[in-house]
């Protein structure tokens, strides 16, 4: 295979959303540490699994299945002739089926993570709403960048100019496809998380419990207050 066909096939794409999904990682490490290293087990555990997910989604996609088809299917589905919906050299039945259901696990364990470490109902229907709006126009860019990759390279790979050109041509391309499944991602992520926010909040699970030490420590300041006494600083 050529490097061409190389740069612009699906694990190409694959490997370039690992890496910068590492390098977020890396920059929000102490967030996600946080976040796995969560007061109680439950939440601990679906960070957890959080995070398989995740990989195994990464995995299965770059592998096996197509990020690009993926990232066109709400339009494709939105389309009123069934003609206009046909995918060209889809993946089996199987394989999309696998991939959805990791998306679904996926979806449900980040919402989870979402909705007891970062945003309530308000941020989520923003996000989902502000996603959206980047997502469109930014898929018309991608469908002339993608027409770019499936020409291939048609300079001289003994040229540095050509081939710095076309280097620069697949990382924008990647960046724009890598941020329409961002996108994509965190309208589906917003509308799956209002209704596990709402369980949550049924449940009395979404906010972190307080421990013991902190209901002594409360209930001590209460009874200083209400004796009218002020509560003095700790001695060091």
């Amino acid at each position: 295979m050529s490097a061409d066909r190389i740069l612009a096939s699906n694990e190409a794409l694959g490997c370039a959303l690992a890496v910068i999904l590492l390098l977020v990682g890396r920059a929000n490490r102490m967030f996600l540490r946080d976040v796995a290293r969560d007061s109680e087990a439950l939440w601990r555990f679906i960070a957890r699994w959080a995070a398989v997910a995740l990989v195994a989604l990464l995995a299965w996609g770059s592998l096996f299945d197509n990020w690009r088809q993926l990232v066109g299917a709400p339009l494709r589905m939105a389309q009123y002739f069934p003609s206009k919906r046909v995918e060209i050299d889809p993946p089996s039945a199987e394989v999309r089926a696998v991939t959805v259901i990791l998306l679904g696990i996926t979806l449900v364990a980040v919402a989870c993570l979402l909705a007891r470490h970062v945003a309530g109902y308000l941020l989520q229907v923003i996000f989902a709403f502000g996603a959206l709006v980047l997502w469109v126009p930014l898929f018309a860019i991608r469908q002339r960048l993608n027409v770019n990759l499936a020409i291939g390279f048609e300079g001289s790979w003994t040229s540095p100019f050509d081939v710095v050109g076309y280097v620069l041509c697949v990382l924008v391309a990647w960046l724009v496809e890598i941020t329409l499944m961002v996108l994509l991602f965190t309208i589906l992520l917003s509308v799956v998380a209002i209704p596990i926010t709402l369980v949550l909040d049924l449940l009395k699970r979404r906010r972190p419990r307080p421990t013991g030490e902190a209901a002594a420590f409360f209930g001590s300041f209460s009874q200083r207050i209400d004796s009218g006494g002020q509560p003095q600083s700790p001695r060091v």
